[in-house]
């Protein structure tokens, strides 16, 4: 088997604009330089938004937001360490596939291009409720960009300006 990833470390983090918010995010160290994968994973998943320059890819799912940088993956909404090591397992298998398979699959070196924070920020009720966790809606809006939260961490966002911070990230 021809894996990318060997060893990895896994730790929980806080957020670092709302430390004590009960709210944490997995750090997924590794060893190896996982960029290489990242213009077959652009191809292969639709929710994924590359930035080649950068070598960055986040990928966003209902329940999760995932970061990839060439040694770090970091994974959104974690409640707890064993959640966080299915998470990084799941991932890191994932990657590993697409790097398996890399010969079958065209890599697309797009950039994809994400929303500005103003962008989002304009959706966002702006009441600086912290019911999200984060002290503003501004800073709820840069880690929602980053890939670090998901728009449904936002309790009083409605779901038609929660369906448009969607559409902003989709490019419709």
């Amino acid at each position: 088997m021809d894996k990318l990833i060997g060893k990895y470390e896994i730790k929980l983090v806080e957020p670092e604009c709302a430390p004590g918010s009960a709210r944490y995010g997995a750090q997924v160290t590794l060893e190896t330089d996982i960029s290489p994968v990242f213009p077959y994973l652009n191809t292969l998943m639709k929710n994924a938004w590359y930035d080649h320059e950068n070598h960055v890819l986040i990928l966003r799912e209902p329940e999760q937001a995932y970061a990839l940088r060439p040694h770090e993956i970091r994974i959104g909404r974690v409640n707890d360490y064993s959640q966080a090591q299915r998470l990084a397992t799941e991932i890191v298998g994932r990657v590993d596939a697409a790097w398996q398979e890399r010969n079958s699959i065209t890599p697309l070196y797009t950039q994809r291009k994400l929303p500005g924070v103003m962008d989002i920020f304009k959706l966002l009720p702006k009441t600086n409720c912290k019911l999200c966790g984060y002290a503003t809606c501004l800073a709820f809006a840069a880690d929602l960009r980053a890939g670090k939260v998901t728009p449904d961490q936002c309790p009083p966002l409605s779901s038609e300006n929660r369906e448009k911070v969607l559409q902003l990230f989709s490019g419709d």
